[in-house]
């Protein structure tokens, strides 16, 4: 049998980390390159002649004399971490391919909890946001699913107060192989809903496959063209045919997500499934995903505990 040239990819290492991000300059200076790639270039007047003072780590342009650190307006924004903390959060973040709790996070990074789930969130807020600009074309699966299970004294099914409706879609290869995943929660699966997820996240060229459920319907609006398949799941594997993608992906997150956080809030569940979907959407290139984050984190504008808890509700 074949490997899976996906999933036998080498990574980034302990020791390739290490030698890259071990100290707090080389950590300064990697954000460094990705904030100011071309050099640094003063915010307010544009001057790029400046003078580094070392002692208070800040840089002041040499006309304006207005002045900056690296971590000005990024998701560091007045951190009082070292970005030697930062740095291996985003590391085990990003290579943990089922995850990593917020307790998990305290011992390796050898903080409190409070602050290791900061970190985290902040993190997976970042993901959110960098993954929700970007549209799925070509040929889609799409499916309804559902986060969480019923209360011991509530409702069952689809009616459970406890569950937490999702989208899940998949956009595919002319081979049909999976490229690019979202997750998305939404507030029920009626019309209006569909019809607003499909105009935020299809492109109107392409092609959208689901099973029956009469809400998908909505659809047809926005895209090219719908195909609506009505079927019954298998009675042994409890699987839908013609869903390969979308239900792999979907029992791969379900799974991730009860044995790695065991369960979480539905308020989170925005950043919880785009963490999922951002290494999923990058896992072709594991040595640059850490790079891919630390760039989205540079251009993420700072998110104070309040502003968390808000972005938690918004996203």
């Amino acid at each position: 049998m074949a490997e899976n040239k996906v999933q036998f990819q080498k990574g980034l290492s302990v020791h390739q980390f290490m030698s890259k991000f071990g100290t707090e300059e080389q950590c300064r200076k990697a954000l460094e390159n990705v904030k100011w790639p071309f050099g640094y270039r003063c915010e307010e007047c544009g001057h790029r002649s400046f003078c580094y003072l070392e002692s208070r780590k800040i840089f002041q342009c040499n006309r304006c004399k207005h002045q900056t650190s690296v971590t000005r307006n990024t998701v560091f924004h007045s951190t009082n971490l070292p970005l030697t903390v930062w740095f291996l959060a985003m590391y085990f973040i990003t290579q943990c391919k089922n995850g990593i709790s917020g307790l998990e996070l305290m011992k390796h990074l050898g903080v409190s909890y409070k602050t290791a789930w900061r970190i985290r969130h902040k993190l997976m807020q970042v993901m959110a946001e960098r993954d929700t600009r970007r549209k799925l074309m070509g040929l889609i699966e799409l499916d309804d699913a559902y986060l969480g299970g019923q209360k011991s004294d509530g409702k069952r099914g689809r009616g459970s107060e406890n569950k937490q409706p999702i989208v899940a879609a998949v956009e595919l290869t002319l081979d049909y192989r999976p490229l690019f995943v979202k997750l998305s929660p939404v507030r029920s699966f009626s019309k209006g809903e569909i019809e607003k997820w499909s105009k935020n996240n299809l492109d109107s060229g392409c092609y959208v496959v689901t099973d029956g459920l009469r809400c998908f319907n909505a659809c047809s609006d926005t895209v090219k063209m719908h195909v609506s398949i009505a079927m019954k799941k298998d009675p042994i594997t409890g699987k839908k045919p013609y869903f390969k993608w979308v239900n792999t992906i979907l029992g791969n997150v379900k799974n991730a997500i009860t044995g790695t956080y065991r369960s979480s809030k539905d308020i989170y569940a925005t950043r919880y499934l785009a963490e999922f979907q951002y290494r999923i959407n990058r896992r072709f290139d594991l040595e640059y995903i850490l790079t891919s984050l630390l760039y989205a984190s540079a251009y993420t504008p700072p998110l104070s505990g309040r502003l968390l808890r808000v972005a938690a509700n918004c996203t």
